[in-house]
């Protein structure tokens, strides 16, 4: 299960178009959310590429 607060900034990254970083184990994602699904997330890259990720696979996201 994904913590709150990696809910909570993914929701906010989609309402408010912002940007963020997602990290995985080998891997930095960054774009901004276009759709939050109750066990993944679509991000939508600055180069208009679309990137689905499991949210229990995140382990940690930043803000830019």
């Amino acid at each position: 299960m994904p913590s709150p607060i990696f809910i909570s900034l993914l929701e906010s990254s989609r309402l408010e178009q912002q940007q963020i970083s997602i990290y995985i184990t080998h891997a930095t994602l960054q774009g901004v959310v276009s759709n939050l699904y109750p066990e993944a997330v679509e991000l939508r890259t600055h180069d208009g590429k679309r990137c689905v990720v499991a949210l229990d696979k995140i382990e940690a996201i930043s803000t830019l």
